[in-house]
């Protein structure tokens, strides 16, 4: 990948069914895609880890949903409220500007 050669292929797309009748997408890479994003992943995600919120449970290194229900648990002896939010296509009209400003922000490229 840091010679430059490296190009990710198409992904397969497959459609999954919900139980309200409407479908999921899915997008499904290469093995050789998924090799490669892990070793993205590995090289960014110490240095990631440190910006995000200690509640932050989703796809985080030692964090589940299961300790994130524990959380919730704990808190709701706490407060007689509860915040109900739907992020439905959060990650489809993410501005992708402002998200790989962050990136380049947080992470240092290596051998260049």
């Amino acid at each position: 990948m840091s010679s430059g050669s490296y190009f990710p292929q198409a992904v397969k797309r497959v459609e999954i069914p919900k139980a309200d009748g409407g479908i999921r997408s899915l997008g499904i890479p290469t093995i050789s895609d998924r090799i490669a994003q892990m070793a993205v992943k590995l090289q960014v995600e110490e240095e990631l880890e440190q910006h995000f919120h200690p509640d932050s449970y989703g796809y985080r290194p030692n964090k589940s949903a299961h300790q994130a229900l524990e959380k919730v648990r704990a808190r709701c002896w706490k407060r007689a409220w509860v915040l109900d939010m739907d992020i439905k296509g959060f990650f489809d009209a993410i501005d992708h500007d402002l998200l790989m400003r962050a990136v380049e922000k947080h992470v240092k490229r290596r051998g260049h």
